[in-house]
């Protein structure tokens, strides 16, 4: 099983929430960015977690690619504290 993760602004999440979660509920997952950075996954509910090992890290391997500036993780650990 093959997903297709598509990007989206955390703007255009907001401006088309509706959308994206008619789209999700077909199977669609979306990844919503803040200045370029995920900060959120939209995913079709699931009672049981069943995602292969091998495809969690294609998927990763697909969002990591889609990051185009260096990724610093103490930044990420710091931001994460904040909150």
């Amino acid at each position: 099983m093959t997903v297709n993760i598509e990007l989206v602004s955390a703007f255009y999440a907001k401006t088309h929430l509706s959308e994206l979660l008619k789209k999700t509920q077909k199977g669609e997952v979306f990844v919503i960015t803040h200045r370029g950075k995920p900060i959120a996954k939209i995913v079709p509910f699931s009672e049981e977690s069943e995602i292969d090992p091998k495809e969690a890290l294609s998927i990763l391997k697909k969002i990591r690619s889609g990051i185009t500036s260096k990724v610093n993780i103490k930044e990420y650990i710091d931001e994460g504290r904040k909150w």
